[in-house]
């Protein structure tokens, strides 16, 4: 049979805990109370860090995305990166427009000296940013016919300033295996060949462009080359 406690034993055990907590350092309690705040600010401040981290991560991610889109926007304008002044396309494609009047006078194909100048860095721009690139360099001219000098034709006029602007890159230092000459005369104008509005001049001018080499046949080889190899007699035609 189970006794039943005397009375005053509940009463001293409520006495007791009332003592205890009576007796805890009230310094004490608000250093407990100031250590859960602080946890809770911790707590805070790292969730805080990781959102901010975040939000940095996403920020650099949309810089690169526009950043790319703006140089596939630069790309679309002609404008690529890392090309000298005056340059347009991309380091793959380049082209540059030089005013004729700036090179020779009018019906001439002697360079002057102050084209020869400009020439000398259209030849430092080739060195430095296409070392590795085929140059053409043709020659254009407006629609008006030769009339004083003794070219048979503009087509005629422009071949000749290429072969010019050739021969003086060549001095110059532009290896002369990469580099073509050519003219085009009134065929290809950059805005429409009519004296009236007087822009035809514009027409006027030296195209420089640098474009990739050709790929080699397999092997380099010609035409002669693969037939022999293939043991045919390029001397004489089949009978």
């Amino acid at each position: 049979m189970r006794m039943a406690r005397p009375r005053w034993w509940g009463i001293s055990s409520l006495a007791l805990v009332v003592w205890a907590a009576g007796c805890q350092n009230p310094d004490q309690l608000r250093i407990q109370a100031l250590q859960e705040e602080l946890g809770k600010v911790r707590d805070e401040n790292d969730r805080l860090r990781s959102d901010i981290a975040k939000a940095i991560s996403e920020r650099d991610m949309w810089r690169n995305r526009a950043a790319a889109l703006e140089q596939q926007f630069a790309d679309l304008r002609g404008k690529g990166p890392g090309l000298p002044e005056g340059w347009e396309g991309t380091r793959e494609f380049a082209w540059k427009d030089v005013g004729s009047d700036v090179l020779f006078d009018s019906g001439k194909t002697d360079l002057k000296s102050t084209g020869r100048a400009t020439l000398q860095q259209v030849a430092n721009e080739i060195k430095s940013t296409f070392p590795d690139r085929m140059i053409l360099v043709i020659g254009h001219t407006d629609a008006e016919p030769i009339k004083k000098s003794h070219w048979k034709d503009n087509l005629e006029l422009s071949a000749n300033r290429g072969l010019t602007v050739f021969r003086e890159l060549r001095t110059m230092g532009i290896e002369p295996a990469n580099t073509i000459a050519a003219g085009q005369g009134e065929f290809n104008p950059r805005v429409p060949n009519d004296p009236k509005t007087g822009r035809s001049r514009e027409n006027r001018r030296v195209q420089f462009f640098a474009v990739p080499k050709p790929v080699p046949s397999a092997a380099g080889a010609t035409p002669g080359r693969a037939a022999e190899r293939a043991g045919l007699d390029t001397e004489a035609p089949p009978k």
